[in-house]
């Protein structure tokens, strides 16, 4: 049995890790809404390219080198993840996933965002393309533009033919998806969505669901005089379009992290607090035992005494 001055540490131990877990569990609580409320923000600018793409697509002027569809492509691969751990199954979920796809598919080039992506495939002895980190926390648009100008630039000049993004969708703080999304030739069916599941299912958001499916602008038929013409038009949009649908993918990943964190630092803090009672109990035993053999020793030498 343990001595009262092991239990003691252990219990002291415990606390501290309650403490941590309980601080770190609220921090990613915060985190978590944050980045929901940018993902959200994003919105009036995607429902109105969205819009102008779909009378467009109804006047028959959508072309653009983004759209085209080749043979035999070469796949680029964004496998999104963290820069940190404690995050329960956040990571593993994410790599197991890119496993399966690479098995099936085999992606020709490999871009990763979070260092523990980045770690993974270093482990596996798989080539990486371009890493990125530092996208965990509140990210802006432009904080994104180099990996969204290097996934639409390789597009455009060949070096890829498809892009496909294994990440994490949130549906709710308590369920989160692992999901595979082509970005690449853009599809709006496929961009409208990235932009409708940036809506949560459920929680202090889920009310704008309702906003979104009142949004009739998409694909309503229009009599259009375009300045500057369709085509210049395009070659603005639809980037711009491409970019915004990586912002917001970023955005659900960092929910989920954050999410999956809170729910691992939860689970943290109640075990913490299961065993320190345990221990308290387990204490209180000791504590007694040693009291008793005491009286015990004490009235067994007075009755020798006598």
């Amino acid at each position: 049995m343990d001595s009262l001055q092991n239990l003691k540490s252990r219990m002291r131990a415990v606390s501290s890790v309650k403490e941590i877990a309980k601080a770190m569990e609220v921090v990613a609580a915060t985190k978590m809404r944050k980045s929901q409320e940018m993902a959200l923000r994003t919105r009036p600018y995607a429902y109105a390219s969205l819009a102008l793409l779909g009378k467009l697509s109804r006047l028959g002027v959508l072309r653009h080198q983004l759209f085209s569809e080749r043979k035999d492509p070469k796949t680029l691969v964004i496998l999104i993840a963290s820069d940190r751990g404690f995050a329960g199954k956040f990571n593993a979920d994410t790599t197991k996933e890119f496993e399966k796809y690479a098995k099936e598919n085999s992606p020709s080039f490999v871009v990763v965002i979070g260092k523990k992506a980045e770690l993974y495939l270093k482990r596996k002895k798989i080539a990486v393309y371009r890493a990125f980190h530092g996208f965990g926390d509140f990210i802006k648009p432009e904080d994104t533009k180099d990996l969204s100008d290097i996934v639409i630039n390789g597009f455009e000049n060949e070096l890829w033919d498809r892009v496909v993004v294994i990440s994490t969708l949130f549906r709710s703080a308590l369920k989160q998806e692992i999901i595979e999304r082509e970005i690449l030739p853009i599809q709006l069916s496929k961009i409208r969505k990235t932009i409708e599941e940036t809506i949560p299912e459920t929680g202090k958001y889920s009310e704008t669901r309702k906003e979104f499916s009142e949004f009739t602008g998409y694909g309503q038929p229009s009599e259009y005089i375009l300045e500057p013409s369709a085509d210049e038009t395009l070659r603005e949009l639809i980037p711009h379009l491409v970019r915004t649908q990586i912002y917001q993918i970023i955005l659900e990943a960092n929910a989920s992290e954050h999410s999956a964190r809170r729910l691992a630092m939860k689970n943290a803090s109640d075990n913490a607090s299961d065993l320190s009672h345990d221990l308290i109990i387990l204490y209180n035993k000791v504590r007694q035992a040693n009291i008793t053999n005491e009286l015990i020793e004490i009235t067994g030498t007075q009755s020798t005494l006598e």
